[in-house]
């Protein structure tokens, strides 16, 4: 009924609307063709359903190590749970700290 959208539910209690071509991954491909930088040079965190697109569009996805398993799948790398650091600790192994 609303093809304008896109729904992804990626909690039990939790839904993402967003429009039909919108999404995490292209907010990020656009705003990277606005500075002008590579899509291979991004970095991205996510531990959720609604981040898997974004985490396999960016040049170096991130799974949270408390993230789902198919957030994991997709991932370049998983860190430690977000509780144990895990933002930190990923940043000091990929050398961007």
């Amino acid at each position: 009924e609303f093809k304008q959208y896109s729904f992804l539910r990626w909690h039990e209690v939790s839904v993402d609307v967003c429009p039909a071509d919108g999404s995490k991954a292209e907010g990020i491909k656009q705003m990277i063709k606005q500075l002008g930088f590579s899509m291979e040079d991004t970095y991205a965190f996510g531990d959720g359903l609604n981040d898997i697109a974004m985490l396999q569009a960016v040049g170096t996805g991130v799974a949270m190590g408390n993230g789902r398993d198919e957030v994991k799948a997709v991932a370049d790398y998983i860190t430690s749970h977000v509780d144990e650091d895990g933002v930190y600790n990923a940043l000091k192994h990929l050398k961007l700290i």
